[in-house]
């Protein structure tokens, strides 16, 4: 295994150098070669429980760097050549209020942003708003932006990684603004509110409310169908999954899934659904033509002892689940990795044979997982 890298927070400016210049479209610095766009560059996984991030070899499972980031982290975003990750810091209660930005191939945090947006009034004053409980976040096509979901305020904002700071933000109709997934014409982004049951749509360009969909019980985890312009939509509490027409912004029909799915991605061809359930500890695997569940793939079940270490609320209904929280599809549509809450592991998946292949060991409580993968091979400095 390679040796560990620690990356604090404070040397970030350090780092600014190495990324910029492939975020704002120009030239890249030469690099040793990598593997194609047909392999997975890495695996992050965050873990809350460590305030870290950690990159793994998607075919080993060994660790290649760990980053330090904010407190309790919930998500990662990749960009699109697979260089640039953003984790959200969600934190506790009201103090996360920040997102780190983290150069993969360097390995470094290249700075950490504030969720602060500043207004000057007509009369000279400046207020300033902070947006805090940073949740999910998603790039802009091609572009070194970010969209970032704040569950405490309800709020949706645009954030600028050159000049790191907000450049437009909106309120939501509703708190508890959790996933935020971007439709294929890249005009609309939809975002869970897991207490109201609904999806606000929101016009990129204009950042504001164009629409409120009605869904099932605590929407959560989102993917668009990689054919469809449509926005699926994960149900804690109902055991559902919405399917929202992207193009008329409206929900198309509610299908019935397994006991309390947070999550879903699809296999690349768009045939299958792959969905997430978190009470029952296994994968529903939808067809998305008939919209019935094809197969299902049970996860490994925790052991008593690690059952009495992790305890939830109702041990008779969660048995010994091992808490999946999110899933991630190789692009290949070979394989898939879930992460498993209690058991400190990353599974993958055997999308050909569904069925389990090998589990990864990973830091505490790791809350999501995802993909960096390169959509072209990298170009070469000039």
């Amino acid at each position: 295994m390679p040796p560990r890298i620690v990356i604090s927070a404070c040397l970030a400016a350090l780092a600014i150098g190495s990324l910029w210049p492939t975020l704002d479209g120009s030239t890249v610095r030469a690099s040793a070669q990598r593997p194609g766009p047909s392999t997975p560059e890495s695996l992050l996984v965050v873990s809350a429980a460590e305030h870290a991030l950690t990159v793994h070899d998607p075919l080993t499972g060994n660790r290649r760097a760990y980053f330090r980031v904010g407190i309790a982290p919930s998500s990662v975003a990749v960009s699109s050549d697979g260089r640039t990750a953003v984790v959200t810091n969600r934190g506790s209660q009201l103090s996360g209020n920040s997102i780190c930005v983290i150069d993969l191939y360097a390995s470094n945090i290249v700075r950490t942003i504030e969720l602060t947006v500043s207004d000057q009034r007509p009369n000279g004053d400046v207020v300033e708003r902070e947006y805090h409980r940073p949740s999910g976040a998603i790039f802009l096509p091609d572009r070194p932006r970010v969209l970032v979901t704040c569950a405490t305020e309800g709020a949706l904002l645009l954030v600028d990684l050159i000049n790191a700071r907000v450049v437009a933000d909106v309120l939501l109709d509703e708190i508890d603004a959790e996933g935020v997934v971007l439709d294929h014409t890249g005009r609309y982004a939809f975002v869970s509110h897991r207490s109201s049951g609904t999806v606000s749509v929101v016009s990129v360009d204009g950042m504001r409310v164009v629409e409120t969909i009605d869904a099932g019980g605590q929407p959560s985890g989102m993917a668009l169908h990689p054919d469809k312009n449509e926005v699926w939509v994960a149900n804690r509490t109902t055991n559902s999954i919405s399917i929202i027409d992207a193009d008329a912004l409206r929900e198309r029909t509610e299908v019935p899934s397994g006991a309390m799915p947070v999550d879903l991605d699809f296999t690349p061809d768009g045939r299958n659904a792959l969905v997430l359930n978190h009470q029952e500890g296994n994968v529903s695997v939808i067809d998305t033509e008939s919209l019935r569940v094809r197969t299902v793939i049970t996860l490994n079940r925790v052991t008593p002892q690690q059952a009495q270490d992790r305890p939830v609320d109702q041990p008779a209904a969660f048995g010994r689940s091992p808490l999946p929280t999110r899933i991630t599809v190789d692009p290949m549509g070979e394989r898939a990795w879930v992460a498993t809450a209690r058991d400190d592991r990353i599974t993958e998946v055997d999308l050909k044979r569904w069925r389990l292949r090998r589990s990864i060991d990973t830091l505490r409580e790791p809350i999501c997982v995802e993909l960096s993968q390169p959509k072209e091979p990298l170009a070469k400095s000039r």
